[in-house]
């Protein structure tokens, strides 16, 4: 109860309303990776993670103003997982693997919307955390495995550190 009077109201408001509309255009970009592709669909990917990129920023900003609220965590979180996997997949090419990213995301804003839906309730927000989807988990394990960015060794290093650190923060590992 104390965090949920911490919240700005109208910056809460405006929040939602705007990741509403951004959510809905992701949805539709999900919906559109689904259909066969002649070319790669590298801008949708890249579209993907450019949109995300909002939702996370605003989230990982209004936490700050109150840090230790679990559903702004792990919107942030989440959005920063779905926009590193968008853009690696644009990086990466593999065809066969755009049904599964457009599943994941798929699943990943469904988890997205509602805790959005329920950010002001914490105790409900703090269920919906706690009731984090297996097959996303199993998803985001498996999309680990597979995306690697093209560059060095280092490189690849660092960036599974970075996604099993998100992982972790997910309380996935």
């Amino acid at each position: 109860m104390e965090n949920e009077m911490k919240i700005n109201q109208e910056i809460l408001g405006y929040f939602k309303e705007e990741s509403a509309q951004v959510l809905k255009e992701l949805n539709e970009i999900v919906n559109s990776l689904d259909a066969p592709h002649k070319e790669f669909p590298s801008r949708l990917l890249e579209d993907f993670s450019q949109k995300i990129d909002r939702i996370m920023g605003a989230s990982k900003t209004i936490g700050l103003e109150i840090p230790d609220h679990l559903g702004l965590q792990r919107i942030g979180k989440l959005a920063e997982l779905c926009k590193l996997l968008g853009y690696k997949a644009a990086e990466k090419k593999v065809s066969q693997f755009v049904p599964i990213y457009a599943a994941f995301w798929g699943d990943t804003l469904e988890v997205i919307e509602n805790l959005l839906s329920s950010v002001e309730d914490l105790e409900k927000t703090e269920k919906i955390v706690k009731s984090f989807s297996a097959v996303l988990q199993k998803r985001l394990e498996w999309l680990l495995t597979r995306v690697e960015p093209k560059k060095a060794a280092a490189t690849v290093t660092e960036h599974v550190n970075q996604v099993q650190d998100l992982l972790k923060s997910l309380g996935l590992e």
